[in-house]
């Protein structure tokens, strides 16, 4: 955990791009009952379940140092980290050569991945899940080497864990299916069933402690717990019924498809806008390959898996492949897989020692390709600063009083939103989310709202070439220029600007009677 933190604080001031567009937003607004009364301003992120987005905010407000939130946000990485190391023990047992140089091994490998170094410490929120997911995969494998079989109150247990890391961040869905699926691989028919069914238990009891109250108020505000996500299927009017999936990443192609992890090893933008490079999961493809052909094809006796705890090793193997389909079906976004990141560590060491038969081969095999896969691993980097005084080094001009500001589309800005007057009331009528025109209820809300609004009117956006002005020209909305005022911000370089506006037809009438006066 201190190795987590420094390493955190050594990286920097994190500024993502999430971080400035929701992460303290969705929070400010949890906590303040703003649901219903922004629209949309971090486009459609403003409906992420904000309970993981809680610990920062509070972090934020009640801690001065940056460093030491910093350090505090990477604590999940080394509990993650520990857990890791509890399944290396029994994965290789006491009395095993080398035993401690094999562990080593599969655990460096497994924590210097490329995502889970890029997102460290992040308001990214991919540690936090990836902790309880690794907790429950220790309880199960631990169950299997108590009793030679995880009994179903592990299987009901490690469920639970994925359920609440799946409430806390819905792309965990895919680790909670790998769960159930690798739970489910038992014989008996009968055996399979139950299992299937206590870990099922488990992720849904844990969905809903992490996740229901987010659900209910979706339901209640927008009629769909997952807004504005599975539309397609709840087909609330405040929205199109779409899925919502993102389908700019992932495989082109079958050939694609079946070697993904040899495409984007040298960082592809085939899955992500950042470039990295990171051979693990190609390694791990490539040791897999070998070791079935090597078990399809052998003479005589099935070679010995030179493991103990095979049905441990088994269970990883599966809820890794089972994790992986779901993900490059899903999803093929790279910094999601922090938690396969982790298991290539010991599942690419056991591939080793299944394939190699000489212990001193094995030790120099193991030891080289850790320092291979080590070496060649270039991390992502999603934004960070040096450390400057408080975290968020922002100061907004000050606007009239119950004022209503348009957001300019897709550039984040919402961070900024806590810094303004709290009647202030934001809207987003253009972004990732909405679009002008369309007919949806939440697109309708945003346009009365800009029509109607009786009181002083502004736009946020970024200098010094405006991104709002087609949007403030749909509403027949312009810029009164002199009103026009920098945010001090350190995340920005100070590039947002709030602007007065004035209502076209107003501001044109009022032109001509200075003109008129001027004349006269």
């Amino acid at each position: 955990m201190a190795a987590a933190g420094f390493a955190s604080v050594l990286a920097g001031l994190d500024v993502n791009w999430d971080l400035k567009n929701y992460h303290y937003y969705d929070a400010f607004a949890f906590s303040e009952g703003r649901i219903g009364w922004d629209v949309a301003p971090a486009q459609i992120q403003t409906f992420h379940n904000p309970l993981l987005d809680l610990a920062f905010y509070t972090l934020v407000r009640e801690i001065p140092s940056p460093r030491i939130i910093a350090f505090a946000m990477a604590l999940p990485a080394g509990i993650a980290g520990f857990l890791l190391l509890r399944m290396l023990a029994v994965l290789f047992p006491a009395g095993r050569p080398l035993r401690w140089l094999l562990i080593a091994a599969a655990f460096a490998i497994g924590m210097t991945g490329s995502s889970g170094q890029a997102v460290l410490g992040t308001t990214m929120d991919e540690w936090q899940p990836a902790m309880l997911l690794m907790a429950g995969l220790a309880v199960i494998v631990e169950s299997i080497a108590r009793r030679g079989e995880a009994s179903l109150a592990a299987l009901a247990l490690a469920g639970l864990a994925a359920g609440l890391a799946m409430g806390l961040k819905l792309t965990y869905g895919v680790f909670a299916l790998g769960l159930v699926v690798a739970c489910a691989m038992r014989m008996p028919w009968r055996a399979s069933l139950s299992a299937a069914a206590a870990s099922g238990a488990g992720v849904l009891l844990g969905l809903a402690i992490t996740y229901g109250f987010w659900g209910a108020i979706l339901w209640r505000e927008f009629a769909n717990p997952f807004f504005p996500y599975f539309n397609d299927i709840f087909r609330s009017p405040w929205y199109e019924p779409v899925a919502w999936f993102d389908r700019r990443f992932g495989p082109r192609d079958a050939l694609q498809a079946l070697f993904f992890p040899f495409y984007f090893a040298q960082g592809s933008l085939l899955v992500g806008e950042i470039a990295f490079r990171d051979w693990r999961l190609a390694a791990l493809m490539a040791l897999a390959l070998a070791a079935l052909a090597r078990r399809a094809f052998a003479r005589g006796p099935a070679p010995t898996l030179a493991l103990p705890r095979d049905r441990a090793w088994v269970f990883l193997g599966a809820f890794t492949l089972a994790s992986y389909l779901a993900w490059i079906k899903l999803y093929g976004i790279y910094r999601y897989l922090v938690p396969l990141e982790m298991l290539s560590g010991p599942l690419v060491v056991g591939c080793v020692l299944y394939l190699v038969r000489w212990p001193l081969a094995r030790a120099a095999i193991v030891v080289v390709l850790a320092g291979l896969l080590i070496g060649t691993t270039r991390k992502a980097d999603w934004g960070h600063l040096p450390f400057r005084g408080a975290y968020f080094d922002v100061a907004v001009p000050e606007i009239l009083p119950r004022a209503l500001v348009i957001v300019g589309p897709f550039d984040p800005m919402a961070y900024t939103i806590p810094f303004f007057r709290h009647d202030a009331r934001f809207v987003s009528p253009k972004n990732n989310l909405l679009d002008l025109g369309q007919q949806n209820l939440l697109e309708r809300r945003a346009a009365e709202l800009i029509a109607t609004h009786p009181g002083p009117l502004y736009s946020l956006d970024m200098g010094p070439f405006p991104t709002a002005d087609p949007v403030l020209a749909h509403f027949g909305l312009v810029r009164e220029r002199p009103t026009c005022l920098r945010i001090r911000s350190y995340l920005d370089d100070s590039s947002l600007q709030v602007c007065r506006l004035a209502r076209a037809a107003l501001y044109d009438s009022a032109s001509a009677r200075s003109k008129e006066d001027g004349r006269r």
